[in-house]
């Protein structure tokens, strides 16, 4: 479980056929992140490193969901993508200046 601004979400590692993988064109994701029961799901089938990304991407919807951020679903998904692919490189980098 993580807290985000005062709201609990779960974190599932599921299978990779589980209903709450599947997108609405049909095609399964690694990971979904649902507003309504504040639970992550995440495939329990894919490498640690994957893991990271795709769970980084997920924390990031629960983050705009917490703090009420409204924004166009395509928008909200750059964004996911961006922290999901390069948040870790730019944390480093911010702690690294800040030593």
């Amino acid at each position: 479980m993580v807290n985000i601004n005062n709201r609990n979400w779960r974190i599932l590692l599921v299978s990779s056929n589980h209903p709450m993988l599947m997108r609405p064109s049909g095609i399964y994701t690694l990971g979904s992140c649902d507003d309504l029961t504040s639970t992550i799901y995440i495939n329990e089938n894919i490498s640690n490193k994957k893991l990271k990304k795709v769970l980084a991407h997920e924390l990031t919807h629960a983050a705009i969901f917490s703090y009420d951020i409204s924004l166009k679903p395509e928008e909200e998904e750059l964004i996911a993508d961006l922290v999901g692919t390069y948040g870790e490189e730019i944390i480093n980098n911010t702690n690294l200046l800040f030593k």
